[in-house]
């Protein structure tokens, strides 16, 4: 009996992927690094737009006060946590990009590739401002200038790749392991 799917005699082993197969590969990996390189691309042209528009003290204050564009140097982590330790996040953001990246292109389905993209993209993102940024390569602060005035601290929109991708992510992966009646 051969098997329709991969056109191939049942057996122990994993079957070969086809053309067919391969192509399919191909073109998530395509897409997956599409939606990196443009999370990555929106990431750092805000952060150029507000290096531009909010230095010097201005912000600019939005949705009845809701939202506030206002630039800060993040030279630490999450609530500035970290400051001083930039060589040592920069690491750390290097290992998120390479792991975040493999969970990406090894996800079970579309929703979990993506999410982890847009994850290693966040991180990517801001790993660039660490290797880019003043003072100098592995002490660079992070651009962050979104602030929400229900939530504490100001942040940038490679941490929203990061939270909303994670997110993503681990919805796609329960979702393929839920349990079928």
């Amino acid at each position: 009996m051969i098997c329709v799917a991969c056109r191939t005699t049942p057996s122990r082993e994993a079957p070969v992927p086809g053309p067919a197969q391969a192509r399919t590969a191909a073109g998530r990996t395509v897409l997956l690094a599409l939606v990196a390189v443009l999370a990555v691309g929106a990431d750092v042209a805000t952060k150029a737009w507000a290096l531009s528009r909010l230095s010097g003290g201005r912000h600019v204050t939005t949705a009845g006060g809701l939202i506030r564009l206002r630039l800060v140097i993040n030279h630490g982590a999450a609530f500035g946590l970290g400051a001083g330790y930039e060589p040592l996040l920069s690491v750390v953001a290097f290992a998120g990009v390479i792991l975040l990246g493999t969970w990406a292109v090894r996800a079970a389905g579309r929703a979990e590739g993506v999410g982890a993209a847009l994850a290693a993209a966040g991180a990517a993102g801001n790993l660039i401002d660490r290797l880019t940024r003043p003072p100098g390569v592995l002490h660079g602060g992070v651009v962050d200038w979104l602030h929400l005035s229900f939530y504490g601290p100001t942040f940038n929109l490679a941490d929203v790749w990061i939270r909303g991708g994670l997110l993503i992510a681990l919805a796609g992966w329960l979702w393929q392991r839920r349990r079928r009646p």
